[in-house]
């Protein structure tokens, strides 16, 4: 047989092999179609005739005044009504209630079935999807339906208009549940059985000529390469660990500045431009045997191969130094950036990679904490400071080892509590790190949102658990201009914001104050109570005190504890006491250490005040026994 007909008979070959991939994909994708149209007209017929019958009911027994205000307010009627729904529950139809719009736009219970407590006026927060369906039904009059599927069952919801007077009062949602319909499911599995059998055996030849050349090349390829940077990933990591001479290479931390930041302001599209391009840059300026890894969210791990001839590391910390730079003139849309190095020169002192890189990463956060933008060192002595790193601190988070403590503010004359302000604490190594210890590695990263909520959601739990206790919680200005935050704080009931307030503490990286003063407008609207932390000591005072409407101003500590003994500072904190009453607010001292610090507070008429002298932040545990019992 000559090359052409060995060539037109591989061609032959390849066709008939692709068509009969073809023939196989499109029988087998038919058959979850037919299966799922099958099962989709079985349980429509299964469950249309109950909800008509439900509906029917309630249309049966529609009261003459207005059905939402008969619901929620005629005992009577909303037990017959209830009665009677419940009579359609059975193991398939597990769920049935009445929902309806309240003035101002928001979702409530008006009647649960399946419910003991009384859940009227009850908040309602739709599914995103739900929310569509919802005012779909409101505005067309129209019920509709929708399916879930998971493994083992097959779920319906309906979202059916209840209507009055051709007007839509509420919305009736009945949830159906089928267990997984065996019998077509068997059936379809016999005829997708054969058809695999019967074309597979086809399809393994081509299998068979792809697989290696798949497993070895595309496989590998997508396992260690990040998608979005294109630079090695995690799993590269892993495979490497073990195998990698650390005699030969140095190891580099790089953190881009307040990247969360750019984020939040710009759009995560914008954010992984910004990725790709600082990826790009790193690829352009090293060398192929240098390793770069994109070692987390903004974070990236480059192992720099030494020179045969480097002794010193001189030329290590010149590429450092060089990667520094080229990040300082990278624009993106006019937008600039900056980066955090930290560099361990010392890999071959290091128990293994991980080691080394741990080493490295130590240093990245000791360089975030000196201001970013610069390049830090390791030495020896970093570990023995017992800093934590960003790693660290990402695992005490992630396992939810976010508790906080209580510290009272008190009434200077009477000695009553006022509030409890709420003190943040992470679980580590045994011991509870305050924020200062922790906080400034993870800004502008994704971490402190996390952060942010699990303590708003700890205090929530604190305030459900104990009715005695009043609390304020620290928020920076990046929380308030975070809507995921923001919508937390406005869906607490009336009672629960009354015993909350907010206290906006002073930070430098305010970097949209309209959106910071609507929000907090936003807030005050809804019912909290506004705190200003540590004022006297910040940069943007005078914005807070002409443009937030605040009730309370915290005088800072470090102004408090001096002024017994200079006349500087107890001239000052005088002439703010009466600046607050000039302009209707309430000052808070901080730092109360000692009796000469309150008699001084006494005399300059300060109300209220909090420090060691009252009580140090404590677990809640000790608050309840010192305070509520």
């Amino acid at each position: 047989m000559n090359i052409t007909s060995k060539k037109r008979n591989f061609i032959y070959l390849i066709v008939f092999l692709v068509a009969a991939f073809i023939v196989y994909v499109y029988m087998y994708t038919l058959i979850p179609v037919l299966e799922e149209e099958v099962e989709r007209k079985i349980i429509s017929i299964s469950t249309t005739n109950t909800i008509e019958a439900i509906n029917h009911t309630i249309q049966k027994n529609m009261p003459e005044r207005d059905f939402v205000v008969t619901v929620l307010y005629n005992p009577d009627y909303r037990k017959k009504l209830k009665d009677q729904l419940s009579v359609f529950l059975t193991d398939r139809l597990q769920f049935i209630f009445l929902i309806f719009k309240d003035e101002t736009g928001r979702y409530r219970y008006l009647l649960d079935t399946t419910a003991e407590e009384d859940v009227r006026n009850l908040l309602f927060i739709p599914l995103k999807e739900e929310r569509d369906i919802l005012e779909r039904v409101y505005s067309q009059k129209i019920p509709y339906f929708m399916i879930h599927r998971e493994i083992d069952t097959l779920g319906i919801t309906y979202y059916v208009p209840v209507i009055q007077n051709d007007s839509v009062k509420a919305v009736l949602i009945a949830d159906f549940s089928f267990s997984a319909l065996k019998e077509i499911k068997s059936i379809m599995s016999t005829i997708q059985n054969a058809i695999l059998f019967s074309i597979g055996v086809i399809i393994a030849i081509l299998a068979v000529a792809v697989y290696y050349f798949f497993k070895n090349v595309i496989l590998r390829q997508r396992a260690y390469i990040d998608s979005l940077t294109g630079v090695y990933n995690r799993n590269y990591l892993e495979d490497i660990r073990d195998v990698l001479d650390l005699n030969r290479y140095v190891a580099l931390m790089l953190d881009i500045d307040y990247f969360k930041q750019i984020n939040d302001t710009y759009g995560h599209q914008v954010g992984d431009e910004i990725l790709k391009g600082v990826a790009k840059l790193l690829k352009k300026n090293l060398r192929d045997e240098d390793i770069i890894i994109r070692y987390g969210g903004e974070e990236f791990l480059i192992l720099l191969k030494k020179g045969r001839d480097e002794k010193d590391n001189r030329w290590s910390l010149q590429v450092a130094q060089k990667l520094l730079n080229k990040i300082r003139e990278f624009r993106h849309k006019d937008i600039s950036i900056t980066a955090s190095i930290g560099i361990n020169l010392d890999t071959h002192k290091a128990r293994g990679l991980l080691d080394a890189i741990k080493k490295a990463d130590i240093t990245l956060y000791r360089a975030k904490r000196a201001g970013r933008n610069r390049i830090e060192i390791y030495e020896e002595t970093d570990e023995k400071k017992g800093d934590i790193t960003l790693a660290e601190v990402k695992e005490v988070i992630e396992k939810q080892q976010v508790v906080c403590f209580y510290q009272p503010v008190v009434d200077l004359e009477t000695g009553s509590v006022l509030y409890f302000e709420s003190l943040a604490r992470i679980e580590h190594e045994g011991h509870y790190l305050p924020p200062g210890a922790f906080l400034d590695i993870i800004k502008g990263t994704f971490l402190y949102f996390k952060f942010t909520k699990l303590v708003i959601e700890y205090n929530l739990k604190q305030l459900a658990e104990n009715p005695q206790l009043m609390i304020s919680m620290n928020l920076s200005p990046s929380d308030f201009v975070n809507e995921t935050i923001l919508d937390i704080l406005l869906s607490q009931k009336e009672e629960t914001i009354k015993r909350i307030k907010l206290e906006v503490l002073e930070t430098e990286d305010v970097h949209n104050y309209t959106v910071l003063k609507k929000n907090i407008e936003r807030l005050t609207s809804a019912g909290y109570e506004i705190v200003l932390d540590d004022f006297g000591a910040g940069y943007v005072d005078f914005y807070y005190l002409t443009e937030i409407n605040a009730k309370y101003i915290k005088i800072d500590g470090s102004v408090i504890k001096s002024i017994p003994f200079n006349q500087q500072y107890y001239k000052l904190t005088k002439h703010l006491v009466n600046f607050c009453k000039d302009i209707n607010k309430i000052p808070i001292a901080e730092f109360v250490e000692d009796k000469k610090i309150l008699d001084t507070l006494r005399q300059l008429k300060i109300p209220y005040g909090q420090g060691y002298y009252f009580s140090k932040p404590k677990p809640i545990e000790e608050i309840k026994k010192e305070f509520f019992l």
